[in-house]
Parts: C-alpha cells; sequence; structure tokens
C-alpha cells in the first residue's frame, strides 16, 4: 500500500504551532515510506477554506511560508502540483454538491429548508430534552422537497443518521471506540446558497471527500475531532468507500493547564522563528511533545533527545506515538534552541543569524514589535527602533561576525538575544562604575586602578592578537595582587569599563576583535 498522508490546515488565521507537530508527523510517515517502502509514499498539502465567514486573506501564503520555514515542503499541493488536485477545496465545489445530492440519493442525507431563527427554536426544544438535534425536515416527501426546491426555498443537506446504532472504530493511536447515533446531532453536510449562489461544504462532507478521491492511507487530526469520527464512519459506509486510518493525536497542553492558546502566548509556528528558534530545535521539540523514540537505552542511561528532522524520519513510527497530552514548556524549547546553537560553526551561525533577520523583515517591521523582539535595547521615547535598526545593519556588515558569534554561541538561547549581547562591539557603552559587582572596591582607588589599565593594555603592544591568554592574565593578576585585589574584581572593572556590563562574552577574546585603540580609548574614557 501507498503511504499518502496530507496536512489539511484552514487559512484562518495563522498557522497554530501544534499543527507544526501535525505536519510533521504526516511529513514523517510519507518520507519513511519513500526511504523503505516499494510503493513510496507522498505528503500532501490541502487548504481547506470552505470556512469562508473566517477566511483571512493572507492565511494561505502564511500556511506555506511557514512549513517551509519548518522545512516540511509537500510532495503534492496548489503550489508543487500533482495528478489529485485542485489541492484547494474552494475549488472543488461541484463535486462536492454532487456527493452530497448522491447521498440524499443513498438516504444517508436529506434536504433542511429550516430558516436560522426556527432551527434555533428546534435546537432548544432539543437541548431542553437532553437529545441529540433532528430536524423536521428529515421525514419530507420527496414530493414535499421537490416542491419546496421549484419553489427555490433555501436549504442545507444534513446527514441522516440511523436510530440507536452501535458505531464501532477503532483508532490507530485512540484505540477501540464506540458510539450510539442516538448522542449525535445530524450535522449540516452542504450549506446554503451564499449571495454568489455558491453552496460550499462543511468539514464533514469536504474532508471525507478529498480523502478519498486523493487516496489518503493515514490521516493525523487533532483528538477534539473525534467526537466527529462516527459521523464520517456511516457517511464512508453509505459512500462505499474504505476510510483511511486515522490517529487522534493528544492536545498540547498550556503549563497552567487547558490547550494553548493565543492568549497565554506565541503559538504561531512563524512568531516562534521570529521570536529568533532555530526551527531545528522548534521541531525537535514538538517531535517530542506526542513521540517517544524508539532507540534503546541501557540501564541507567539517559534518554537521547536530541534528533534531526531526518533522523526523526528514519526512526518514526506510528506506534511510538503517545496518548498522553503533553505540557508546553517554554524553559525547554530554550533547552533544545540553546542545544541547536551551541552546535553551529562561526560561518554557520553567521548563516542562521542572517537567514533570521531576513526572515524578521527588520526593515520594514513595526517598530513596536522590533522593539519587543529585541527586549527594548533604547529606552527613550522615538528613538529606539532606529538605533535598534543601526545596531541590527552594523551587525549584518561586521567582516569579524562569525568569530564574535563563536564567543557567544554557548550562552545564546535564541537568535533574537544576540543584538544585545553584541551590542558593546558597535556602540561604545557608558562605563559602569558604580556597579554592584565592585561597590566594594574603595572609591578613590578606581580611577588608579583605571588608569594603569591604560597602561597594561598599551604594554601589550597594537596587534591585539599576540594578547595571549598567558600574557594578558599574568599582567591582569600582578596588577590585581599590587592592589590587593581579587583577581576576579580586577577582570571585573575592566568589563564594566569596556563592555558596560558585568556579563560579557570572554572577555581577552572581545578585547582582540575590538582592536586595541578602541580597548585604549574606552578605557582612557573611564579614567
Amino acid at each position: 500500500m501507498q503511504i499518502r498522508t496530507r496536512f489539511a490546515p484552514s487559512p484562518t488565521g495563522f498557522l497554530h504551532i501544534g499543527g507544526v507537530r501535525t505536519a510533521m508527523y504526516c511529513y514523517a510517515l510519507a518520507n519513511k515510506a519513500k526511504n523503505t517502502n516499494g510503493d513510496g509514499g507522498s505528503f500532501i498539502i490541502r487548504i481547506e477554506d470552505t470556512d469562508q465567514n473566517r477566511y483571512v486573506e493572507a492565511g494561505v501564503q502564511e500556511i506555506y511560508t511557514a512549513l517551509e520555514l519548518y522545512g516540511l515542503i509537500g510532495d503534492e499541493s496548489d503550489i508543487a502540483g500533482g495528478d489529485f488536485g485542485p489541492y484547494v477545496q474552494s475549488k472543488r465545489l461541484a463535486r462536492y454538491q454532487e456527493i452530497a445530492k448522491i447521498l440524499v440519493e443513498k438516504g444517508a442525507a436529506y434536504y433542511c429548508f429550516l430558516k436560522p431563527e426556527a432551527e434555533e427554536e428546534v435546537r432548544k426544544i432539543y437541548a431542553a430534552e437532553r437529545k441529540p438535534f433532528r430536524s423536521p425536515h428529515r421525514d419530507l416527501t420527496p414530493v414535499e422537497v421537490e416542491s419546496r426546491l421549484a419553489a427555490g426555498e433555501k436549504y442545507v443537506i444534513r446527514q441522516r443518521l440511523p436510530q440507536n446504532m452501535e458505531v464501532d472504530y477503532e483508532d490507530g493511536l485512540q484505540g477501540k471506540m464506540r458510539f450510539n447515533t442516538n448522542d449525535i446531532d445530524e450535522g449540516v453536510l452542504l450549506k446554503t446558497a451564499d449571495e454568489d449562489g455558491q453552496q460550499f461544504p462543511t468539514y464533514h462532507l469536504a474532508m471525507l471527500v478529498d480523502d478519498h478521491e486523493m487516496q489518503i492511507s493515514h490521516v493525523f487530526r487533532g483528538v477534539e475531532w473525534m467526537p466527529s469520527t462516527p459521523k464520517h464512519v456511516l457517511l464512508y459506509q453509505a459512500m462505499g468507500w474504505s476510510m483511511p486510518q486515522i490517529f487522534h493525536l493528544s492536545l498540547i497542553l498550556d503549563p497552567e493547564g487547558g490547550k494553548l492558546s493565543k492568549r497565554k502566548g506565541a503559538t504561531a509556528a512563524v512568531e516562534f522563528i521570529k521570536e529568533g528558534y532555530l526551527s531545528q530545535a522548534v521541531l525537535n521539540f514538538l517531535m517530542m511533545l506526542g513521540w517517544s523514540s524508539p532507540l534503546p537505552r541501557e540501564y541507567g542511561q539517559a534518554e537521547r533527545e536530541l534528533y534531526t528532522l531526518s533522523e526523526f524520519v528514519e526512526l518514526f513510527d506510528v506506534k511510538d506515538l503517545n496518548k498522553a497530552s503533553p505540557v508546553f514548556n517554554r524553559e525547554k524549547l530554550e533547552w533544545y534552541s540553546q542545544q541547536y546553537i551551541s552546535k553551529l560553526s562561526g560561518a554557520e551561525f553567521e548563516l542562521a543569524l542572517k537567514k533570521y533577520f531576513k526572515v524578521l523583515d527588520w526593515v520594514n517591521i513595526r517598530p513596536e514589535l522590533l522593539d519587543e523582539i529585541f527586549g527594548f535595547l533604547y529606552r527613550k521615547p522615538g528613538e529606539s527602533s532606529e538605533k535598534t535598526k543601526d545596531l541590527l545593519r552594523a551587525v549584518i556588515s561586521d567582516s569579524k561576525l562569525s568569530e564574535k558569534l563563536e564567543l557567544i554561541k554557548t550562552r545564546v538561547k535564541s537568535l533574537s538575544e544576540i543584538p544585545q549581547m553584541l551590542q558593546f562591539f558597535y556602540q561604545k557603552p557608558v562605563a559602569d562604575l558604580q556597579n554592584d559587582k565592585i561597590k566594594h572596591i574603595p572609591a578613590d582607588l578606581l580611577p588608579t586602578i583605571v588608569s594603569e589599565l591604560v597602561e597594561l593594555h598599551q604594554s601589550l603592544g597594537a596587534d591585539t592578537t599576540l594578547w595571549t591568554q598567558e600574557s594578558w592574565e599574568t599582567a591582569m593578576r600582578a596588577l590585581a595582587d599590587k592592589h590587593g585585589l581579587k583577581h576576579g574584581d580586577l577582570f571585573m572593572i575592566l568589563r564594566l569599563v569596556v563592555v558596560g556590563s558585568p556579563f560579557s562574552p570572554p572577555l581577552r577574546e572581545s578585547l582582540q576583535l575590538l582592536g586595541a585603540p578602541e580597548v585604549l580609548s574606552r578605557i582612557a574614557s573611564a579614567a
């Protein structure tokens, strides 16, 4: 059997980060089949845009952009093409209408002419009796239906459910399920015609038709869709079609409980990239939210946590998916990001940073968003975003950027932190000799120490490549001993003068990259 999976988002806003996990599982199963299955595999991207009331104009492009950023490229899509298109549901309306009428002919659906206000009243009656909704029009005779249609009455087509029927279904992840049709509403399959005379299907009909005609073999979707499954089982049976294997994935939970939502922080897939997380790190984080590695471990051996996408594809098997709902732990995501950044070479790090700036589109970005991403580097009203842009320009054009990035790669959790961490290289800071880190040092001694720091670095010569760890540290320690200071205190004074902060990349290497004239200028300015 050929493995054909599909990721079918709706362009009703941004692509949720949970959608990336679903897409990754679809991608992994299909691509593993390409490598191991003689029949091959295909990953399909389908746009489900039948909810026109919530349709967002830029939503489709946002979906494709997000998937591209995460490297989850479809084999078939409206962009890539394929033999089973169109891959956008609004381009397939005639087929849905045709299938809806076939279902009516088979007795599995019916015309319902209830006006919205009348339907609301009927629903209230059924709700009061704690019964599932049934339209009074389900029992109209064919003659009555034809008469109403001829009169031009507006209608929907609803699914007709058998009375008191047990529907058995085995989910690929959740296991055996049993539903009774007396507990299920009869939902709409084909909506009322719009102002242009177009009739759009609901998810239940469009998904069914598309999955069958695109020969989808495996479906991954959220567990919240499980109550709809008996409706789909009955529709497949009515059409005489084989049903794909469905895996209802667990929800990703917020640390405070409940479904991960925008209200509690970033959930848009692209937003995580704009916050500076490497896509590989986000994917690795997501793959572990619902999947357990099958690799064996010896007793006491720590669980392996780092997997590239290609390694994940090679290992992926649906039997290793987990039922339990995982918690979205931001600290764990930062750990993954730090792990991936630390493994980059300076050149790779520079390439990743420049790609990040390009995705961020920092030249055209809204000022308040620029400030938000880069932590309010400048707080004076009206100048923050422009100064930030000046800093980013300096970073991008730096011929020694990769060397500077090498100094900080083990300290960085996201790419958005880099401008602030490297800021002192490009913009001279104000010396901070009032810092609490050195408040125990007599204030009248500080000017003397700073003056002697100038002399010390002058003595090392103008070529900073010759400032070896041994020669520089020896001179620094001797100066500290001369004034009865702890060695760490003297290094801190120099850091506060040159960097303007008690935190910096390795100090000697930073001085070397700044160059002797700039180092001497900064120390002299604080004297």
